[in-house]
């Protein structure tokens, strides 16, 4: 089992990896994948392309940007495993939302898109042994480890489901293990 980051490095990151329930993060990421993406596909074509508010994302732009962090994410654990010295790029949300135009794309495509990310995070992870998994990069001058990454991803996620159910009036907890 991985174990959970002891101390979060960048607070940016804590407020996504202290949402996480204790467990194998393997496991968790897995179960999470199919909660996810078995919710989202109870939501229209329509639903998904209106915002919850004025000047808020539409949910095909939330998904898309779910499926953009964890690109982001996987790439740095990916190059911290490999012992990429150098620092790794920052990612301006809103900049890459807007140059996506998730909402040109069909809501089976986003998904599909979500479902294929989770697995090759997976896939990635299943790869990066013990040593690296405590190793740290650098973003925003900040050391971050894989496992705060990983951690961070789960909770990115439980933080935009969260607000995804409550304003689409749908059940989806994240109080129960994921």
């Amino acid at each position: 089992m991985r174990p959970r980051p002891l101390s979060i490095e960048n607070p940016e990151y804590d407020r996504y990896v202290s949402l996480v329930p204790d467990g194998d993060i393997e496991e968790i990421l897995s179960k999470q994948r199919t909660k996810t993406i078995t919710f989202l596909s109870s939501i229209s074509e329509e639903s998904a392309g209106k915002a919850y508010a004025p000047g808020k994302w539409t949910l095909k732009e939330v998904i898309g940007h779910l499926a953009d962090v964890e690109r982001v994410m996987s790439y740095r654990m990916l190059a911290i495993a490999r012992n990429e010295s150098a620092p790794l790029p920052a990612m301006d949300q809103d900049q890459y939302v807007s140059a996506a135009n998730f909402n040109k794309l069909s809501w089976e495509q986003l998904l599909a898109g979500l479902d294929t990310v989770r697995s090759n995070t997976l896939s990635l992870i299943s790869t990066i042994d013990d040593a690296a998994w405590i190793r740290n990069g650098t973003v925003m001058n900040s050391p971050v480890s894989i496992g705060t990454f990983a951690y961070g991803i789960v909770g990115h996620e439980l933080h935009h489901m969260k607000v995804i159910s409550i304003n689409t009036y749908k059940s989806f907890s994240i109080n129960e293990k994921t």
